[in-house]
């Protein structure tokens, strides 16, 4: 998201009383931080152990390890936290490396320095797998808006498929520990993904969106309090949601688990304890973010901004405006959202470790 955009979100979200921005990097280190701090020291060093293994550790973690962190030992409780957390967003970090590399190749000639990043791009495309992300289920706002299905056989693995795969590799003792560990980086990421509304939906609207909107991407809205504020994405304002903020992370946690603490969540978290099998829970978990969307994020004005004729003069209803009103409620189904997958991903963790 644009600068101008990330400020008018702070604006909006600051004049709403009681609120606070509530998945980019920091939305995925919070919701692990929410794990870390559920799980027992046992368990929070099998992760840690775990992770270390991971084979590209020493460049994509080590590498990025802050100086502090690093000088810290290796069992030291705070580096191993830092090395849980990262593993969170370590997918997202390899789309911006492919992204970078596959330009840097494009701009060079033949030669051992093109060769070897042509290396280095293979080796981050061996763990890249960009649709795991989401699963984007059909939303249909009027009846001539009906998206076409792809056939099965052509349809990428999302999230609905990856997140059980992974989890079931993380349980697997028969695997080579490297292969775990890349498991676990992708159970980190992926259950916070599945929590994400936008992450598993797609609005379709026969006049204006007749491709979907893409979970938000295609979906344009413009916020409150900045007349001249860039238009931004619906996917990107909720992705915001938790802050953008490393320094108020550790705030940001202790706010969204006070609002929402493990035993208010009882109900959500029994009913999707993996008794069922990994394919069951993870529906359960995808199937509460679909009507949160359905009801939350496409609310009934936005719905009623597409289906509302044109303004004189208008090719399009885009960008649709946003209210402090929105921003306030959709602060608190992300808020609440993050604390389900927090819960839920040291709950996976913690039965792996018991099985070891």
């Amino acid at each position: 998201m644009r600068t101008a955009a990330r400020l008018a979100i702070a604006a909006a979200i600051v004049a709403a009383p009681g609120t606070a921005r509530a998945w980019n990097a920091s939305g995925h280190r919070i919701v692990a931080r929410i794990a870390w701090d559920e799980l027992t020291r046992a368990q929070q060093v099998f992760a840690s152990e775990l992770l270390v293994r991971h084979p590209r550790f020493a460049e994509d973690f080590a590498a990025r390890m802050p100086p502090e962190i690093a000088a810290r030992p290796a069992d030291d409780a705070q580096r191993q936290q830092w090395v849980f957390m990262h593993a969170a967003i370590w997918p997202d970090l390899l789309k911006g490396e492919n992204k970078q590399l596959t330009e840097k190749i494009a701009a060079l000639p033949a030669g051992a320095e093109k060769a070897e990043l042509e290396r280095r791009l293979a080796n981050v495309k061996r763990h890249d797998n960009p649709t795991w992300h989401y699963d984007n289920k059909p939303i249909h706002i009027d009846p001539y808006a009906l998206p076409a299905i792809a056939p099965p056989a052509t349809r990428p693995v999302g999230v609905q498929q990856a997140l059980p795969n992974a989890l079931r590799e993380l349980d697997d003792r028969g695997l080579p520990v490297e292969r775990r560990a890349v498991a676990l980086a992708w159970v980190l990421h992926l259950v916070g993904d599945s929590h994400q509304p936008l992450h598993t939906v797609a609005l379709f609207s026969s006049r204006h969106l007749p491709q979907g909107d893409l979970g938000g991407n295609a979906f344009i809205v413009r916020l409150p309090g900045a007349p001249g504020a860039t238009p931004t994405r619906l996917h990107a304002v909720w992705d915001d949601m938790l802050g953008d903020d490393p320094k108020t992370e550790r705030a940001a946690k202790s706010r969204i688990v006070a609002a929402n603490p493990r035993r208010s969540l009882k109900p959500e978290l029994t009913a999707s304890d993996g008794a069922g099998g990994v394919e069951a829970m993870v529906n359960l978990w995808l199937d509460e973010s679909f009507r949160a969307a359905d009801a939350s994020v496409y609310d009934a004005r936005l719905r009623s901004a597409l289906l509302a004729p044109l303004a004189a003069g208008a090719t399009s209803p885009f960008p649709i405006a946003l209210d402090r009103r929105y921003l306030q409620a959709a602060r608190a189904v992300a808020m609440r959202r993050a604390a389900l997958a927090g819960y839920r991903l040291a709950d996976c963790i913690a039965r792996a470790e018991s099985r070891r």
